[in-house]
């Protein structure tokens, strides 16, 4: 009813639904994900447009689509009462098994009759019931566990799935943020009183769960106000086997860009070699000491200049060539994983006190060939930064970047096959058989360490440089917003400041997936 015969009707649903659409895999546009199943997809599409506003938990259900996704997961087990909100996110793309209450469950099995829907008293009180070979392709979804009327029963029907399953995402109010849920502060951690998030993540693990990450998550699509704990929990097996710090001869290259970096690139090399991972610098034949610098530490660290392109300066700043020779150089050189990082950035793993290359070791140990980051943009706030300082510790002021291309598959596994960078402008790497990890690592960008140094970076040395040819095809457009006059140094009142544990806690959705990360407010 609704394929290419019926134009009319698939026009009314852009304009009249197209919003909702969104959240939804953008390699599936709404019309070819209503032609999977016309009568359901229609029907949760109608029911999810006439539903209120407000919307509980609005990024839940998009990141458990997000981690279904890239765990190859085929179903969601939903626990509780979820939305049509909620569910046009994970169907038809998996398919949806609902654990809800005897009161609700006639009336989801008539609305939502594409799922499979049980009794939460008769599942969640006996042994599991979950055929096995479902549970170990399902990602588990369980809000509002304090809402529960026996959470001791669901947390041992969650600790029996994740045997098999690979993640669940738990959310609870917390007690102490959110006075309209509890009665209030309370020394005691009853259900009765709910939690706040070091009393959730000490019963947790209290429990036996392997609590991958605890942070918080918005409680709704009005205020974005952060009071809701949001636990990622994963499969312990997996995880005891490989939490173990790199071997030694566990070899990571990073491959870093520099033109005129002599006020950081020292640091920026030794962040890398202080991990233990071999730098190979493609330096652009900067017109500053960026080059006599990586040279000098060529002599002391595992650290190797090249520059590029061979033949001496050019006219233009040539980034597919450039490319190009990464590439190549992936295929010349013995390792075991490659990065590909400018020396404005700083990449961290998302494990506290995990270093990125034992993070990369871990990933590899789970079975992933690819790692994908989320980039947090940092400003200066003053004009004090003086060259040879640390650039990650002095500027503290930052806000999640715009991004023009939404991948940042920056870190791959060597599998003794080409990759694939340029049509991407470097933004992905394609190879076959890539599996990219669930969680994405952190990507911390110093593009301008003052005034001066942005006014003689944008409008001298890079806008000036960009090959038209690359221009023609959509790339280096990031600073086409910016004209003379543009101010770098950004007032601090407008930034927020950077502490890691509160950050990571804040920020967890959008720092491990990038959902909600360009919001104008939280």
């Amino acid at each position: 009813m609704l394929s290419r015969e019926n134009p009319k009707v698939r026009n009314y649903l852009r304009h009249v639904l197209g919003p909702l659409s969104k959240p939804i895999s953008r390699a599936r546009s709404i019309t070819q994900i209503i032609s999977q199943n016309p009568r359901h997809v229609l029907k949760l599409l109608i029911n999810s447009s006439l539903a209120p506003h407000n919307q509980s938990q609005p990024d839940v259900y998009p990141f458990a689509a997000y981690l279904g996704e890239r765990f190859g997961c085929t179903h969601v087990v939903a626990i509780g009462q979820p939305s049509a909100k909620d569910l046009i996110q994970i169907y038809p793309k998996f398919e949806s098994v609902g654990i809800v209450s005897s009161l609700e469950l006639g009336a989801c099995r008539k609305r939502y009759g594409f799922g499979t829907w049980l009794d939460e008293d008769t599942t969640l009180a006996a042994t599991p019931t979950l055929p096995k070979d479902v549970v170990q392709r399902s990602v588990i979804v369980c809000k509002d566990v304090d809402q529960f009327v026996n959470p001791e029963s669901l947390l041992k029907n969650l600790k029996n799935w994740l045997d098999q399953a690979p993640v669940c995402i738990l959310t609870s109010s917390d007690r102490d943020l959110d006075r309209t849920a509890t009665n209030g502060p309370s020394t005691t951690t009853t259900r009765r009183n709910g939690w706040n998030l070091t009393e959730l993540k000490a019963l947790l693990r209290a429990e036996g769960f392997n609590v991958e990450f605890i942070g918080y998550t918005v409680n709704d699509n009005v205020n974005y106000e952060k009071k809701t704990i949001l636990a990622v929990i994963t499969n312990d097996a997996i995880r005891k086997q490989s939490r173990t710090a790199a071997p030694s001869d566990f070899r990571v290259v990073a491959f870093m860009a520099a033109y005129n970096e002599e006020d950081i690139i020292v640091q920026s090399i030794k962040k890398w070699t202080d991990q233990g991972v071999r730098v190979h610098v493609l330096e652009n034949w900067s017109t500053d000491a960026t080059y006599d610098l990586a040279k000098e530490l060529e002599r002391q660290l595992p650290v190797t200049v090249e520059r590029f392109p061979k033949e001496g300066p050019s006219n233009y700043f040539d980034w597919g060539a450039m490319l190009e020779r990464m590439e190549a150089l992936s295929r010349e050189i013995e390792a075991d994983w490659f990065v590909r990082r400018g020396a404005d950035e700083v990449l961290a793993s998302p494990w506290p006190g995990i270093s990125y290359k034992d993070a990369l070791y871990l990933v590899d140990q789970e079975g992933f060939n690819c790692v994908d980051h989320t980039i947090v943009e940092f400003h200066p706030v003053d004009d004090g930064f003086k060259a040879g300082m640390d650039h990650e510790a002095y500027f503290r002021h930052f806000d999640f970047k715009n991004l023009s291309h939404a991948n940042q598959r920056k870190a791959w596994k060597n599998c003794g096959q080409p990759i694939s960078t340029i049509a991407s402008a470097g933004h992905d790497v394609v190879f076959d058989g890539r599996r990219v990890y669930p969680f994405k690592f952190l990507l911390k960008h110093y593009s301008f360490r003052s005034q001066k140094h942005g006014e003689k970076k944008v409008f001298r040395e890079r806008k000036s440089r960009w090959n038209p040819n690359e221009r023609a095809r959509g790339w280096h457009i990031h600073y086409d917003s910016m004209q003379e006059g543009h101010r770098f140094v950004q007032p601090a009142s407008e930034k927020e400041v950077f502490d890691e544990d509160n950050f990571n806690k804040t920020y967890l959705v959008e720092r491990l997936s990038g959902i909600g990360a360009h919001r104008k407010s939280f």
